[in-house]
């Protein structure tokens, strides 16, 4: 049975903060950036 994995609206701004302070913190191109943003993925891995 597949688990309900929703977020709410406050969750989900706080995740994508998150990952934008990651982003500005570590990444020096565009690449990298992209790179960031794919190993945060949850799905598809």
């Amino acid at each position: 049975m597949a688990e309900n994995m929703s977020m709410t609206n406050a969750q989900y701004d706080s995740m994508l903060e998150t990952l934008a302070r990651l982003i500005e913190a570590a990444a020096k191109t565009p690449e990298e950036s992209a790179q960031i943003v794919r190993d945060a993925k949850t799905t598809g891995k």
